[in-house]
């Protein structure tokens, strides 16, 4: 590739990995700040486009970060420079970074986020909870969600201990029995339990997602489904990676000098904290920060 890369060139590379029109119609993928005529030869690949990434890939000199969250969810009106989201745009253009997102048409894709984490948990695909009839002839797409069969039968607190240690995680919420035998397994990475009827639908006896509310645990117990929740942040941050090397194997098919980094600044914003009688844990991810005895109250 003898022209520089430019941002218009990722968002293309993008594009032929999981196509933009795979999105969901209420999301905001694709640019969120910057020039698409702008020069790259630096990306860093993110979760969240948060200022820490930003000036992370401000302090790594590059000039573009592509995230799978968008910076901008719903229509803002106004721009405050002293609040986010306006501090993030202020810091991105000071610091010459575009930012790209990458959302639910990376989730519906082929090597997406659904997708990574069934590959690693070894899951013979089936099919999608949710498909778009528009696009289920494309072979780059998989729809929203996945379900399938494992392996191999497993207590689903067997299971749930996989998982934990696949993504590098020292807890996790279970709702139904932990003894119970599990093999046809749905997933949805991020907020899935919307998915949770299509999950019983396709007779799969436990589901793997994040953010799980109250009442839709109830709702998961009363009609005898396991659910895994290993949180939002877990179950995406796993498929940075991939991304990361999608764009890596397309700037390396075009001969284009792109060098491509993940960020190192992120972490769960929930830290869980374990009281017992003899110490304290506060647990963060996979890092224990801190124990000792529970305070005294004086």
């Amino acid at each position: 590739m003898k022209n520089p890369i430019t941002v218009e060139d990722i968002l293309q590379w993008i594009d032929e990995v999981a196509p933009f029109r795979f999105a969901e119609s209420w999301d905001n993928c694709g640019l969120q700040v910057g020039d698409p005529r702008c020069e790259v030869s630096r990306v860093l690949v993110a979760l969240d486009p948060s200022l820490e990434t930003v000036r992370e890939a401000v302090s790594k000199q590059c000039q573009a970060l592509v995230t799978h969250h968008p910076l901008f969810s719903k229509a803002v009106s106004t721009l405050s420079l002293d609040r986010p989201p306006g501090a993030i745009v202020g810091e991105a253009i000071r610091g010459n970074v575009s930012i790209i997102s990458a959302h639910t048409n990376l989730d519906a894709a082929l090597y997406g986020t659904n997708d990574t984490l069934a590959r690693a948990l070894g899951l013979v695909i089936q099919g999608p909870l949710e498909a778009d009839p528009r696009s289920v002839q494309d072979g780059r797409y998989l729809g929203l969600g996945l379900f399938g069969l494992l392996p191999k039968l497993n207590s689903a607190l067997e299971l749930a201990e996989h998982i934990a240690r696949l993504v590098g995680i020292r807890s996790l919420r279970l709702v139904g029995n932990p003894e119970q035998t599990v093999q046809r397994v749905a997933l949805c990475t991020g907020s899935g339990m919307s998915l949770l009827h299509r999950a019983i639908e396709n007779d799969c006896q436990v589901f793997i997602t994040g953010d799980v509310k109250y009442h839709d645990a109830q709702a998961a117990l009363d009609q005898g489904i396991v659910v895994i929740d290993i949180g939002h942040f877990a179950s995406e941050a796993f498929g940075v990676p991939s991304l990361a090397d999608a764009l890596r194997d397309a700037a390396r098919g075009r001969g284009a000098a792109l060098e491509v980094l993940t960020a190192t600044v992120e972490k769960d914003p929930f830290v869980t904290v374990i009281f017992n009688e003899d110490r304290r844990e506060c647990l963060a991810g996979a890092i224990e920060i801190s124990g000792g005895t529970p305070d005294s109250g004086k």
